[in-house]
């Protein structure tokens, strides 16, 4: 049985109780006609001839049209959708994914993704974890979403490729971003209920092609959560529990995600904490103790003035340790700066995993305890600034003796509207490589600075 055929009986058992149909076609908000480039230079940190072939200079460049049609059958009943038409150069490399999570990835010993292809086998590669293909022919075309609704006296019940959206965005999206290069989705059968402010949900998902058949090569998440939303407080806070399930390599994992978001004042307040206990893997003794967290905290000064602090965590693997899953990487969506943990970088990937060979956008952040300091400026509502200082340090380092430390970044932002729904930004950095990046201590690699600058423009509507 093919993806989607037990979403599609289950939909058509539905269909008869609609009676009386109110047909209509309309568009949701968020729409976006998106453009950017990027020049980054220095990537493979090393201003002599690149080991990998890389080069020093790269360039890549997306032309989007992202739309959200919707329809409504009755006043209780909708479709929606959400598709991204590309028109990019062919040799430009696509910044999309395959459907949000699937196969557990691999290290050295068979526990969390690859030390010898970090961070590309974190997402990218053959691991289920998503793909990027080049923007040609049917490519440039993607469905990325695609749902029906019914709403109930006592809750929602939603059926298909839906998005996922939860707390600051660590594991699954925080929400849709015109400038979000990915969208995190799950072929899902879900249902909400609502209790006032208060919504307690049960998912079925299906991350891998197959069926229902649970002795097939399956990955299936089994969730539900608690979400409490006040906004005349402006608080929100939320409780998710995932049990992970893939057959073919007795994969048993239960995830934890809890966070919360305030306001008060003039400050603004955000935590997330993600875990995940269980058994990765058939080897006897093995076990998963991956750990995220993400802490943030902004102050407006003024109207016009705002501070921002960003601290967080993420689990490294233990090269010392077999058997074991701890490396944890944040949803690639989530940035802190223009280059650290948002580029691949580096081109000594023998030593360290990080190349700058990797494909645009595969990097997240991962394995890092991280501090970043930004303050932003607003002259007026059309022109704007932001400035911020980003460094890194690794809990463990990624190879035998080698460094732990990423090293610092400094990014300015300048965004200018030209009307309401039309803005001009400008995006740049410089990355100044830690130790980290110099691999084995025996063979203790040269490395220089990084720099990177993007224009883009968008409209919303």
């Amino acid at each position: 049985m093919k993806r989607f055929n037990w979403m599609i009986v289950f939909g058509m058992m539905i269909l008869p109780g609609v009676v009386h149909a109110d047909f209509s076609f309309y568009w949701r908000d968020q729409n976006a006609l998106h453009y950017e480039y990027r020049h980054l230079i220095g990537l493979d940190l090393n201003n002599s001839s690149a080991s990998d072939s890389v080069g020093n200079s790269r360039a890549y460049s997306t032309f989007r049209l992202r739309m959200k049609p919707s329809m409504s059958i009755t006043d209780r009943l909708l479709i929606h959708s959400l598709f991204d038409a590309y028109v990019s150069p062919n040799n430009t490399v696509s910044q999309e994914e395959g459907a949000q999570a699937g196969g557990q990835a691999t290290d050295t010993n068979n526990y969390g993704p690859s030390l010898g292809s970090l961070p590309r086998s974190i997402f990218g590669g053959s691991n289920g974890y998503g793909t990027s293909a080049f923007t040609a022919g049917d490519s440039n075309f993607i469905i990325k979403s695609l749902f029906m609704e019914y709403i109930g006296d006592w809750g929602i019940l939603k059926l298909g490729r839906i998005p996922r959206h939860w707390g600051l965005g660590i594991r699954y999206n925080e929400g849709l971003n015109p400038n979000d290069k990915f969208t995190d989705r799950t072929d899902t059968a879900m249902y909400e209920l609502g209790l006032g402010n208060i919504k307690l949900a049960v998912l079925l998902s299906k991350v891998l092609e197959s069926n229902l058949n649970r002795q097939s090569d399956d990955m299936t998440l089994y969730e539900t959560y608690l979400h409490y939303n006040q906004p005349e407080k402006d608080m929100d806070v939320g409780a998710m529990y995932t049990f992970m399930r893939q057959s073919v390599n007795f994969v048993k994992l239960s995830i934890i995600d809890l966070y919360a978001k305030k306001k008060y004042k003039k400050i603004r307040a955000g935590v997330e904490l993600v875990t995940s206990l269980g058994s990765p893997g058939s080897l006897k003794g093995s076990q998963a103790a991956q750990l995220g967290l993400a802490t943030e905290l902004a102050y407006d000064w003024t109207p016009s003035i705002s501070t921002f602090l960003n601290l967080g965590y993420a689990s490294q693997a233990d090269i010392d340790r077999g058997g074991r899953l701890q490396l944890f990487a944040f949803d690639r969506n989530y940035d802190i700066a223009f280059l650290m943990f948002n580029q691949p970088m580096g081109s000594i990937s023998t030593y360290t995993g990080i190349s700058a060979s990797s494909d645009p956008d595969t990097n997240a952040l991962f394995g890092a305890y991280y501090l970043n300091l930004a303050g932003a400026y607003h002259f007026n509502d059309r022109i704007g600034t932001k400035l911020g200082f980003t460094t890194a340090q690794s809990p463990l380092p990624l190879v035998a003796g080698g460094g732990k430390f990423y090293g610092q970044e400094l990014d300015a932002t300048l965004w200018y509207h030209f009307v309401e729904n039309w803005n001009l930004g400008v995006d740049a950095g410089v990355f100044m490589p830690g130790n980290l990046y110099e691999g084995d201590p025996t063979n203790k690699a040269k490395i220089d600075p990084a720099y990177g600058v993007q224009a883009y423009t968008t409209i919303s509507f």
